[in-house]
């Protein structure tokens, strides 16, 4: 029998809003979600030997930025229910995605970092805002400054920022992973370590490259698992890279 090397992913959506997704997961598979809620809680436990999660908490929830996603504190509160339920701490990990580099989101990115402290959380994964076209120009609708007028963030802030992280990162415990970042050293979503945690060392081999971006390490043997079209969920965050309401 052939086994599947497939590892499953919901970085086109937002599986909350998408739960039938659950059937279709692989052996090992990367959940990402700005909303975990209850129903989600149920899903997550109930397949949890096959999941890595990837918990997205900016600190905009509940602002005109993220409008519909819940806020740091919410998301804190759940992430609780989520571990008391039975999934493992180990298979968690903090998405701080994206940094918006502004005085007020850099406030809240240490808001985040309080607030997720003391939550045994070891793995932290960041990604700085990118302004595409149509982001601008709802930023713009919305009343609010543009954090830059490039696509991305300026170098120099992005790898001042960074540095930051690092050292507060030797100094809390955790380890610091950065998404898809030109320039500066990025680790895959889909990563051995992963597949390690989940077990499957030696059982899924990671292959080849998914060629999204230049700055993408993730490799091409992973899959979306969202049945629903691509396209803006009902988080409706502002910066979100899909056109259309």
């Amino acid at each position: 029998m052939i086994k599947d090397n497939l590892v499953g992913t919901t970085e086109t959506g937002e599986i909350a809003f998408d739960l039938k997704a659950f059937d279709n997961l692989h052996r090992a598979n990367i959940i990402i979600t700005k909303r975990l809620t209850d129903q989600l809680i149920v899903k997550l436990v109930e397949n949890k030997e096959k999941i890595i999660l990837h918990l997205t908490c900016t600190g905009w929830g509940g602002t005109a930025v993220e409008p519909l996603v819940p806020t740091a504190q919410k998301t804190r509160a759940q992430l609780d229910k989520l571990i008391a339920a039975g999934f493992p701490l180990r298979q968690v990990v903090l998405r701080i995605d994206p940094i918006i580099l502004t005085e007020e989101g850099i406030r809240r990115l240490n808001d985040v970092l309080d607030l997720f402290e003391d939550s045994g959380i070891t793995r932290y994964r960041v990604s700085y805002l990118d302004m595409y076209r149509h982001a601008k120009e709802r930023f713009t609708e919305a009343g609010i400054a543009l954090p830059h007028d490039t696509f991305h963030a300026p170098y120099k802030t992005r790898k001042h920022v960074t540095d930051q992280l690092a050292a507060e990162a030797m100094r809390v415990g955790y380890e610091l992973e950065l998404c898809g970042e030109p320039s500066l050293p990025s680790t895959p979503c889909v990563s051995q370590k992963d597949i390690d945690i989940l077990g499957l060392t030696g059982e899924i081999t990671l292959e080849g490259s998914a060629r999204q971006r230049d700055s993408c390490r993730c490799p091409a043997n992973k899959r979306q698992i969202l049945t629903k079209r691509p396209g803006r969920c009902g988080n409706k965050c502002l910066y979100c890279y899909w056109k259309g309401d």
